[in-house]
């Protein structure tokens, strides 16, 4: 579909890449800002929808909204960066099962921290 309806590009444009088949905002923000440097929106995963709630950075789960609940707070330009971020810390400090408090950089701040 790239081929016949974009020239052999990958779309540069929210719109564009959501419209191919199994694009959804995810993965059209991480194309957009790891090959184009394009910061439309933030990447939201099990790990960042998880983390955010966590976090107290949003009441919601549905991924669409997370990322709206996200957007106003953080610096546009840091937009991929939160998502990454996010990513690594919930792969290796704050899992699902048990997040480690004790390693995690952000425990002051967690309203989710055992106290």
């Amino acid at each position: 579909m790239i081929i016949e309806k974009f020239g052999s590009q990958v779309p540069k444009t929210m719109d564009k890449l959501t419209s191919l088949p199994g694009v959804a905002r995810k993965t059209a923000n991480i194309a957009l800002s790891n090959i184009y440097g394009i910061n439309e929106g933030i990447a939201v995963d099990t790990h960042v929808k998880r983390l955010s709630y966590r976090l107290g950075l949003t009441k919601n789960e549905d991924p669409v909204k997370v990322e709206e609940d996200l957007m106003p707070i953080t610096p546009k330009e840091e937009w991929s960066n939160l998502s990454h971020l996010l990513i690594f810390h919930g792969r290796k400090v704050c899992q699902a099962v048990k997040p480690n408090h004790a390693e995690c950089v952000l425990k002051d701040i967690c309203p989710s921290r055992e106290i």
